[in-house]
């Protein structure tokens, strides 16, 4: 692409933004899906203070396409608790006809998203902590050492991408073997599909050595049919409410226990319902904890037919070391 990219980076003018995401994406971490986020926003009383009613929930949308610049990376100023000030990045993403078109920005199905605006947030995959091998159903020898699991199915398959589990199928298991530890991330994510009889998705858990356990439980979720359903999740411990939007429909989701970081990942457990017999499936992909990045909106740079450029900044980063000291 002569001309539009140089050493000060993806040059202004007339371009194709999706073609530009795609050759980037193959040659730099510039270019990556990130995840859309938009606090829940409170109804105000007569004064303007905050009520506890909902008046907008929470927006928590995975795979926009997104060119990060980063502009200053790491300034290490201490805070409390171990966070520390972090910097700002330019953010290229594509016009907003474009990102509208994307099903869970659509406002045909999802009324809340008008726009990306100021102090909304986009996260990003900073670095991949630990990722749950779908590459084949168990690898005995080496060091990443892994197995896959299920109850009431066939076999568990692998297409060297995805692992899919058939027949009257009710969970799948991943055990890695050895010290597996997560605690740097703080984000879970993972892609699942199902063909056949129709499947709700009841629960994901995770647990560690110590048999302690975080349970992520959405809200009548059924999975679409042959489409992979991108879930982007926080990896908190305690009791609270996240999001799973699917088609633009928010599934409230729980996540609740106590987990202690420190301890090494022994399972991940994905269960649901539906599944009969024969050719009834459910497949899973891509799935990643991870430490995640995230930039706020902070103003409007440019808007063009192609594009839009966000100044973006990141106001409190995490000292992994201090965090470790602290638990």
């Amino acid at each position: 692409m002569p001309g539009l990219i140089g050493s000060q980076g993806i040059r202004p003018g007339a371009l194709n933004m999706n073609r530009i995401f795609r050759a980037l994406r193959y040659r730099t971490e510039q270019a990556q899906y990130v995840t859309y986020h938009r606090p829940i926003i409170y109804k105000t009383d007569v004064y303007g203070t905050p009520s506890a009613t909902s008046g907008s929930k929470e927006l928590l949308l995975p795979n926009l396409p997104a060119i990060i610049r980063p502009a200053v990376t790491a300034d290490y100023q201490q805070e409390r608790a171990g966070n520390n000030i972090i910097g700002a990045a330019r953010i290229y993403t594509p016009n907003i006809t474009t990102i509208k078109n994307y099903p869970n920005f659509d406002q045909t199905f999802n009324s809340n998203f008008n726009e990306i605006e100021g102090w909304d947030r986009l996260i990003t995959n900073y670095r991949t902590v630990y990722f749950c091998n779908t590459s084949g159903t168990s690898q005995v020898s080496g060091n990443n050492k892994y197995s896959w699991a299920q109850t009431g199915g066939d076999s568990i398959t692998s297409d060297g991408e995805a692992i899919t589990i058939s027949g009257a199928s009710t969970d799948a298991t991943y055990t890695p073997t050895g010290n597996k530890n997560i605690l740097e991330a703080d984000r879970f994510t993972f892609k699942i599909k199902r063909s056949g009889a129709a499947t709700t998705l009841a629960t994901v858990v995770i647990t560690n050595t110590d048999d302690e356990t975080l349970t992520y439980t959405p809200t009548a979720l059924a999975l679409t049919a042959d489409e992979y359903l991108t879930v982007d999740l926080p990896f908190v411990s305690g009791t609270s409410l996240t999001s799973i939007y699917q088609g633009g429909t928010r599934y409230s989701t729980t996540v609740a226990g106590t987990y202690d970081y420190e301890t090494d990942l022994k399972t991940v457990q994905f269960n649901w319902t539906g599944p009969a017999a024969g050719t009834d499936t459910v497949s899973l992909k891509q799935i990643e904890f991870y430490k995640s990045v995230s930039w706020h909106v902070h103003s409007l740079k440019d808007m063009t037919d192609g594009y839009i450029i966000f100044n973006c900044v990141r106001t409190e980063g995490r000292s992994d070391a201090k965090r470790r000291a602290y638990e």
